[in-house]
């Protein structure tokens, strides 16, 4: 007769998850589960530009405040394509960056205060590209759009990478080639990672009436999508990078959070978004023939 093998740790596992599930409550078979299965650190990454004209613009506070026009872009994938990503609704997405703004100063005009600023804003996905070869063991690829998550993150501030792309000076001869140091290390790990995105660019409101772009300042904020939903992520995203809007960082700034943290954001008295309906903004429709309408090729793995 047969001997029987006994039964795999793996099953016996499993089977002891199935009895926690089915004789402890819900609140606290998830807490179990969340001590044997922790939610990966929110780490949101943030970096703003301000161009020569916009570091003559007087700094903005919420006691200094400046009155903007909203343009969104709407959801983009800047990267690889992703199967199954559920982007945030837009008017949630509106409805945080307002609170987020007139937290630092930027307040949505109206009849009694005309727009001196024009801010055009987007959301989305900025994941790895990587291209596989014939060998059936290639399961990881090689990434082709390291560079591409390395500017976004603004790692051209650390000397990690050109600050644009096709500059004459090649990556190899940068500061951060040789040597890096820890938020080198940080930015240049974090480029081998799927990133969820946003950004905000500030224009001249009068400069614009008369069709002419004159930018201000840009932020871009990014973090790791690895263990998270989108739509839970992005107002602590932005509540994270509040401080950073439209101010010059020399360096991008790393904030870790853990799935604990939860974006509270207070506004002031002088707000037209306390009501908790989104502010009006402008949409704009992707570029025609945009690469990434696609099909996605990839699912996403969590």
């Amino acid at each position: 007769m047969p001997r029987r093998l006994p039964p795999r740790p793996v099953y016996r596992f499993a089977g002891v998850l199935a009895l926690l599930g089915a004789t402890l409550p819900p609140a606290a078979a998830a807490g179990v589960l969340e001590w044997l299965f922790p939610r990966p650190e929110l780490r949101v990454v943030t970096v703003t530009d301000t161009t020569p004209v916009g570091a003559l613009r007087r700094p903005v506070s919420p006691a200094q405040p400046a009155y903007y026009q909203a343009v969104s872009a709407g959801f983009r994938d800047f990267g690889g394509i992703v199967a199954g990503e559920k982007a945030p609704a837009k008017e949630e997405v509106f409805r945080a960056m307002a609170r987020v703004l007139a937290r630092q100063g930027y307040l949505p005009s109206s009849a009694e205060h005309p727009p001196s600023l024009l801010l055009l804003w987007t959301w989305g996905t900025m994941n790895t590209d990587r291209v596989y070869s014939a060998n059936p063991d290639d399961v990881e690829g090689r990434q082709v759009n390291r560079n591409q998550l390395l500017r976004f993150m603004g790692a051209y501030k650390l000397g990690l990478v050109a600050r644009e792309p096709g500059a004459a000076v090649f990556d190899p001869m940068l500061p951060g080639a040789l040597f890096r140091d820890a938020d080198q290390e940080v930015l240049s790990d974090l480029a081998t990672e799927d990133l969820y995105v946003a950004a905000i660019a500030a224009y001249d409101h009068a400069a614009a009436v008369r069709s002419q772009k004159v930018l201000l300042w840009t932020t871009k904020i990014s973090a790791p999508s690895r263990g998270h939903a989108f739509a839970e992520v992005l107002p602590s995203m932005l509540a994270l990078a509040g401080p950073q809007v439209g101010r010059e960082t020399p360096r991008p700034l790393v904030v870790t959070a853990d799935e604990r943290f939860k974006a509270e954001v207070k506004i002031g008295a002088p707000t037209v978004v306390e009501s908790g309906e989104p502010p009006l903004v402008t949409e704009v429709a992707p570029p025609a023939g945009n690469p990434r309408s696609a099909p996605a090729r990839k699912a996403r793995g969590r």
